[in-house]
């Protein structure tokens, strides 16, 4: 059994509701921000513009620094934003994102997609949903098992997202990936909570 997460830091993405507002975004964001590592702005239903504006008034009001910001799909709104990085969907082309100096990854759902990540240049790859998640209502969740099989076919981080909270994470950390990714999670509580409850247990 991997322990690799066991004896590393968590590595801690959050990530937008696309349902949230500006307000309770940057209060949850600004909270949580002294434990958390990356950010990802993903609003699917906005345009390249409106996701700029959004990211513009995320910096103007310091909710977080752009050293932790990633941007996901608008590769250009990244740039604009001098965001860290830019994470990629799987369906999404990588040309333009290989040329851009910025720190890039991709959601992968398979070993092939995670390998073809690597050998591309990703720093990252995000894999699941491994456990029940209100993000992806009726689909069946990949589990720990798959994630296991992609920590151990890749040489570069595996962040792990869907359904993860305090309860399930030290298990998700026993499987050897870098870290995770929530979106829920932070919505519920006080979100200083929430997240160093997370790191606390991860290293349990």
């Amino acid at each position: 059994m991997m322990v690799k997460g066991r004896l590393n830091p968590l590595e801690l993405h959050v990530i937008s509701h696309s349902a949230q507002q500006f307000d309770d975004l940057s209060f949850r964001w600004k909270q949580a921000a002294p434990w958390v590592d990356y950010f990802h702005l993903r609003q699917k239903e906005k345009t390249p513009d409106e996701v700029l504006q959004l990211g513009r008034q995320i910096l103007k009001k310091n909710v977080i620094p752009s050293s932790s910001f990633i941007i996901n799909q608008h590769i250009e709104v990244a740039l604009k934003l001098n965001c860290v990085g830019v994470h990629l969907p799987e369906a999404v082309t990588i040309n333009q994102v290989q040329k851009s100096g910025l720190r890039w990854g991709r959601s992968v759902h398979s070993i092939e997609s995670a390998k073809w990540a690597e050998q591309v240049g990703a720093d990252y790859v995000m894999f699941g949903h491994i456990f029940s998640s209100a993000s992806k209502p009726g689909q069946i969740p990949r589990g720990l098992s798959q994630l296991t099989q992609i920590v151990q076919a890749v040489k570069i981080p595996v962040i792990a997202v869907g359904g993860i909270h305090a309860e399930n994470v030290a298990d998700v950390a026993k499987t050897g990936c870098a870290g995770i990714a929530i979106i829920s999670a932070l919505l519920k509580d006080d979100p200083q909570v929430v997240v160093q409850d997370l790191k606390r247990r991860w290293t349990e």
